[in-house]
């Protein structure tokens, strides 16, 4: 049995966990707490998770932590030792990158290195380290080097760390969609969020107006249910609107993104991308700042996408790939099928 642990259990973390406890070719657990509060799920989560461990009748062959989890905690909690159960650490994402709140105290109060350290000695600790994206392995990496320089004496060496990439994972469709619309199909399928960039996004979408491009639009994601979101399309983009909100049902979401050509990605931030490559696997041609996890989505697949300046470029960028339509297709590294076999291989050399 595989246990997977995780203190934030919400969102893409969620999805991805219940996905493998599907999939993966072995029996699977989830030991996990709600996604609420992060800073003290990073605190205090690994004790919790620990005391739900102790009161289990779990006899897991390999533990998968990830990045939210205080491994050396969990396990000094759970008293179990990694010669008795190895550990899988996995990074959604990292908070040596992690983009920081305007109104973020830890500097001020002298911890700004505190979450990004838990991640490095939960690396150093975990006996393999797997990364969803190039991106986050750098980064990590990265930052990991600089705050080693910057600690006091110390015998810290990342080299020790033995690092895998292994990407979420997104579901083939499973049949191939003939878009039928005459008018390019622009997508939204983010948190409508500032870190997202809707700002950029909307600009985009008035830039072709004033060209008098002709498009249609869906906007979808968390957030864009609520009623300042509709009435802000329904009012300038009431032409080409053809859906707003979020949609609970992934039969009814993977409808929307059949009927999608464009999906437009202004995104400040992204340790991966996956409604990115949701959209990328229906056919729709993406267009990538050349920043964070995003040139990962062309690399070797350039005719599914272009890649543009961020953030001044996006405009030339969006006119082009409307004006030239292209085909797009998802990489075969993202499919949950060979996700899976990578998976198992992983666990496989840590259980020997």
């Amino acid at each position: 049995m595989i246990l997977i642990i995780d203190s934030f259990f919400t969102g893409s973390h969620k999805y991805w966990g219940i996905e493998l406890q599907k999939r993966l070719p072995c029996k699977v657990e989830l030991l996990t707490l709600s996604g609420k509060h992060w800073k003290w799920r990073m605190e205090g989560g690994a004790y919790e998770l620990a005391q739900k461990f102790k009161k289990k009748s779990y006899q897991p062959k390999v533990i998968i932590a990830t990045d939210m989890v205080n491994i050396p905690m969990f396990y000094g909690f759970a008293n179990i030792k990694l010669d008795e159960i190895p550990c899988i650490m996995y990074f959604h994402e990292n908070q040596f990158a992690y983009p920081k709140s305007p109104h973020e105290v830890d500097k001020l109060n002298g911890r700004e290195h505190h979450y990004s350290f838990i991640n490095l000695s939960s690396a150093l600790f975990a006996n393999e380290v797997v990364f969803n994206s190039k991106f986050n392995e750098a980064s990590f990496l990265e930052g990991a080097s600089k705050l080693i320089k910057e600690l006091p004496s110390n015998t810290l060496k990342i080299e020790t760390i033995n690092t895998h990439i292994i990407y979420p994972g997104i579901e083939k469709p499973a049949v191939k969609y003939i878009k039928t619309s005459s008018q390019p199909v622009l997508l939204w399928n983010h948190r409508w969020e500032h870190d997202k960039n809707y700002t950029l996004f909307i600009k985009g979408l008035e830039f072709l107006k004033m060209k008098s491009i002709d498009f249609k639009l869906i906007i979808l994601g968390k957030g864009t249910e609520k009623n300042e979101v509709k009435k802000f399309f329904e009012n300038h983009f009431k032409r080409e609107l053809i859906h707003c909100g979020y949609v609970e049902t992934r039969k009814e979401y993977c409808h929307l993104l059949s009927k999608v050509t464009h999906v437009p990605v202004t995104s400040k931030h992204d340790f991966f991308g996956l409604s990115v490559a949701e959209a990328m696997s229906y056919g729709c041609f993406a267009i990538l700042p050349k920043h964070q996890a995003y040139p990962e989505h062309l690399d070797g697949n350039e005719e599914s996408g272009l890649p543009y300046d961020f953030p001044n470029g996006f405009y030339e960028a969006l006119e082009n790939s409307i004006s030239t339509p292209k085909k797009s297709k998802v990489k075969d590294d993202f499919i949950f099928e060979n996700v899976v076999k990578k998976w198992t291989q992983l666990l496989l050399k840590v259980n020997n």
